[in-house]
Order: C-alpha cells, then sequence, then structure tokens
C-alpha cells in the first residue's frame, strides 16, 4: 500500500523555440490532473506552458522529490507536448 498518490504534469502548448503550437495538451493535462484529484486522491504538481521549463523541471527532479517523495510514495510523470527525435549513430532516437 501506497502512503501517498503523487503526480507530476506536464502540458506544454506553446513554444519559444519556432516549434509549432499545440491545441490540446495543456487542457488534457489539467482534466488529468483534475481526474486525480478529485476520483484518486492524488496529490498533482502542475507545470503549464512558460513554467513548463528543462529548469524548472529539473527543479523538481533534483529537489523537491528527494525532499517530499519517499519510497512508499506512488509518483506518475505525464507530459502532454511535442517530442522530438534526437539523432543516433543507428538514425534518429526517441518520439
Amino acid at each position: 500500500m501506497f502512503s501517498r498518490n503523487l503526480a507530476f504534469i506536464i502540458g506544454i502548448n506553446n513554444y519559444t523555440n519556432g516549434i509549432s503550437p499545440l491545441n490540446t495538451a495543456v487542457n488534457d493535462a489539467k482534466q488529468l490532473a483534475e481526474i486525480l484529484r478529485q476520483k484518486h486522491d492524488y496529490e498533482v504538481w502542475e507545470c503549464l506552458d512558460e513554467v513548463a521549463t528543462l529548469s524548472n523541471f529539473n527543479k523538481f527532479l533534483f529537489h523537491t522529490l528527494p525532499e517530499q517523495v519517499t519510497e512508499n510514495d506512488r509518483l506518475l510523470f505525464y507530459f502532454a507536448g511535442h517530442g522530438v527525435a534526437l539523432n543516433g549513430d543507428d538514425g534518429p532516437a526517441g518520439y
């Protein structure tokens, strides 16, 4: 049995680096957060659009997680946004 249900939810519609915007990623993230809170008793961290930066993600990974999440907690990560394939030795890697 888990002590707590936790979720870190990222949703990005608007990108600042020339990547085309999306229409539903932020709404999808918000809807999932609401369902997790209301129906499954999750504590949710939401990171949406301009707040969803690498700096904030690293802060969560390296500071918030170690300080607030224990081995008895359940943690769900969710990302709604663009994915980028990186070039590897055997062609594109990732999505």
